[in-house]
């Protein structure tokens, strides 16, 4: 996706389209709710000048920044930085100010703690392949060590660049010792180092078993001299002999050497069905770069329980003897981890699995970040007890089942909705992927996870309260996540089963509701509220396969879905009921590659699902989202589409004769004054809109690749909602007791509540 600078995109925006003034480094106007964590997260960092000063990033482009050593984070604006997972960043030796790091497809500086970033300079020689990791002299700031495809070289603070001749693959690690100066980087292809400031390299593999490196650090102690590389490259059995894992090279020393000392895991075999490897294998591996003889590395280890465990290994005399610290699950004995409510209540300690990312503080060997598939853990005690960065018991308890729970800021999990319980106003629900339910009783301060009984636990795409019944909600739910997106959509993926779950406690716990739904995820639920309440009408929106309906509260399902999508395509995606009855549901893309296959379009139905008319045809969409209605008026419409390979169709569409006309109000078909903004992406994925009941002039787009926009005028001009600091943002709820209070979710930054004025 290109991007083009913001200067660029205000020089161009017409009156149509005005986007709010904000200050990038103020205090967002939205709050981050839920129970934090949830997502994959890679790159952590601590600052060696002020430890307290973290970083993380989530896979989803999130950017995290910490002040008080994870106890809360902010997530950074969207046009600060993003994307920042291929190299974790780094810090200047001398200036505590300035950071490095790699996001929104540029190598980046910040010269306020990180708060405020900029690229770092212009035509630089990686040609838009992203940096995986950075060195800077400590005696010699000037002087630059950067790794991506190769190596690359600056000697003037990173203002220009030089490729490194010689070096091959892709980068693992670099390091710089200031005595000589020696520059050293590690790539997929071996090791290299360089004497004269990076100008000349030489291949340095002697002594190790392969060159396919994994990972590399190093340490110079200026007091003793003593400097030490370590390395990790992949383990394999030879001669019946475990070879491979860490090695070192040492000052004096004229070859790398093993440093799989007394402690560390040498397995050779799996010890149970749980192990991750044959045999035990290391790949992150960090250390305080003043201290070259502690060194800490990762394992997903050869079995679940210890020692044998996936962890996090310490030495503190040069790989002669190691000592795991790193131990979690609640029935380890002994346990140092504080694991969150995923441990205690989404089922096991298993969840986030092994490290997807580690660091150590570069001036502090006692502090060190470990991150996973959906929870983040820090020490500052040498491993002795871990803390999680992602959430904290709502009143203040030690971790444990059953409790309350607050998020810390780092919430990395997409979710589909926030809906606001009719009969009980503090009652919030978010709706997960990943994770799939969450409840509060205090108006989204505290929280649990709620999707017990489900069959269907990944995800909850929507949820609906019975108008009438307190404490009846019905669910949509998929073990299939992340539908409509790209890889969910594809013709070849393989789809897990979904369908209708029932709570009858205010969402406390749930169970499948009705016989007759297919096996197939469930995207979406509508309940006709003018139905008796003994006997719901409802319909389900069930991915593949089509409308299903049911007139006895969901006991059985038949299939209504004559006339909707077409024989390549039946993805249906999203069922809504007009107040006046009238049915309308939207069947989004259905692709092979990058062929669409039609129809994707918007379809009405007047006879309860009997029948289904296309009434979008005329747009010839191949990737339609969700869409919304003027409820006084069944024939004002909205509907969002995405922007497939080839055709310019992603935006907001508007109908005011049932379909007979359109029109795009905002759209990569349109000229530069009505496009989304182009420094966020040259392209638009716009999935979501929400017209607000009470005054349907005030309409809420949102536009996954974008961010959140508003409208106050039916769609004639609109201002994108600058508070949110997420990109990918979903739907809107508005909530009733202060309808400027907006609560959005999405695709991957978790939920924000918000004032939609500002």
């Amino acid at each position: 996706m290109s991007r083009i600078t913001l200067l660029a995109w205000l020089a161009f925006v017409a009156a149509s389209f005005v986007p709010s003034a904000v200050c990038r480094a103020d205090p967002p106007a939205f709050q981050p709710i839920g129970l934090g964590g949830g997502g994959a997260m890679y790159s952590p960092a601590a600052s060696p000048h002020a430890p307290l000063l973290m970083f993380v990033s989530c896979d989803m482009s999130g950017f995290y920044r910490s002040e008080d050593g994870g106890k809360s984070w902010r997530m950074l604006d969207k046009r600060q930085m993003r994307s920042c997972t291929s190299m974790r960043p780094v810090f200047h030796p001398t200036d505590p100010n300035v950071v490095y790091a790699w996001g929104n497809d540029n190598l980046r500086v910040s010269r306020d703690k990180g708060l405020t970033w900029k690229p770092l300079c212009a035509n630089a020689p990686w040609n838009g392949a992203s940096l995986t990791c950075l060195a800077i002299d400590r005696d010699d700031p000037k002087l630059m060590l950067a790794g991506g495809d190769g190596a690359f070289i600056s000697a003037d603070a990173g203002a220009t660049w030089t490729k490194a001749p010689g070096v091959e693959g892709r980068a693992v690690g670099a390091f710089v010792l200031s005595k000589g100066p020696v520059c050293a980087i590690a790539t997929s292809k071996g090791a290299y180092l360089s004497g004269d400031r990076g100008q000349n390299w030489r291949a340095f593999n002697d002594g190790l078993p392969s060159t396919e490196i994994r990972g590399l650090c190093g340490g110079y102690d200026p007091k003793t001299g003593e400097a030490i590389l370590y390395c990790t490259v992949p383990s394999v059995t030879k001669d019946g002999q475990y070879v491979g894992g860490v090695y070192k090279l040492a000052t004096g020393v004229d070859a790398w050497h093993s440093a799989m000392g007394a402690g560390i895991n040498v397995g050779t075999k799996k010890v149970d069905e749980y192990g991750a490897d044959d045999v035990a294998q290391y790949q992150f591996i960090d250390m305080d770069e003043t201290r070259p003889r502690t060194a800490w590395v990762t394992t997903r280890g050869t079995g679940y329980w210890p020692p044998n465990h996936w962890t996090v290994y310490r030495t503190d005399d040069a790989g002669a003897h190691w000592q795991y610290t790193f131990t979690g699950d609640p029935r380890f004995n002994p346990r140092n981890v504080d694991c969150g409510w995923i441990t205690y209540d989404a089922g096991s300690w298993g969840f986030g699995g092994p490290p997807d990312g580690f660091s150590v503080c570069h001036g502090n060997a006692d502090v060190a970040m470990y991150t996973n598939n959906g929870e983040l853990f820090i020490t500052t005690d040498s491993g002795k007890s871990w803390h999680n960065g992602f959430c904290r018991t709502a009143d203040g308890s030690p971790e444990g089942p059953g409790k309350w729970w607050s998020t810390t800021g780092l919430d990395v999990t997409s979710c589909w909705e926030v809906v606001l319980d009719p009969f009980r106003p503090q009652n919030v629900y978010i709706a997960y992927t990943d994770i799939g339910f969450a409840r509060s009783e205090d108006g989204g301060k505290s929280w649990r996870y709620a999707a017990t009984g489900s069959p269907w636990r990944n995800t909850f795409y929507r949820v609906v309260c019975d108008p009438a019944t307190a404490g009846v909600l019905y669910a949509a739910c998929s073990n299939t996540h992340d539908i409509p997106e790209w890889s969910s959509t594809e013709t070849t993926t393989a789809r897990r089963e979904g369908g209708v779950c029932i709570s009858t406690d205010f969402g406390q716990s749930w169970k499948p509701l009705g016989e007759g739904l297919p096996a197939a995820p469930c995207t979406s639920i509508a309940l006709d509220p003018k139905s008796p309440p003994a006997a719901r009408i409802l319909y389900a929106a069930m991915y593949g396969k089509g409308i299903y309906k049911s007139i006895d509260g969901g006991k059985t399902w038949a299939e209504a879905s004559t006339g909707v999508g077409g024989p390549q395509n039946h993805n249906v995606y999203s069922v809504r009921i007009h107040p006046d009855g009238t049915l309308f549901c939207s069947v989004t893309a259905d692709h092979t590659g990058r062929d669409f296959h039609l129809p994707s379009s918007l379809y009405r139905s007047t006879d309860g699902g009997a029948t289904w008319t296309d009434i979008a045809t005329s747009l010839q969409l191949r990737w339609a989202g969700d869409f919304d209605f003027d409820p006084a008026d069944s024939k004002v419409l909205y509907l969002t589409a995405a922007t497939p390979p080839a055709f310019d169709q992603g935006g907001i569409y508007k109908t005011t004769d049932g379909g007979q006309t359109w029109r795009c109000l905002l759209g990569d078909s349109l000229d530069d004054a009505h496009k989304l903004p182009q420094d966020l992406g040259s392209y638009s994925h716009a999935f979501f809109v929400k017209v607000d009941e009470k005054n349907p002039h005030r309409v809420f787009f949102g536009a996954p690749s974008h961010g959140e926009f508003v409208s106050e005028d039916a769609g004639a001009t609109w201002r994108e909602i600058l508070g949110i600091p997420f990109t990918a943002c979903q739907r809107v709820t508005i909530d009733p007791a202060d309808r400027n209070t907006i609560w959005v979710s999405t695709f991957g930054g978790g939920a924000w509540k918000g004032n939609a004025e500002r």
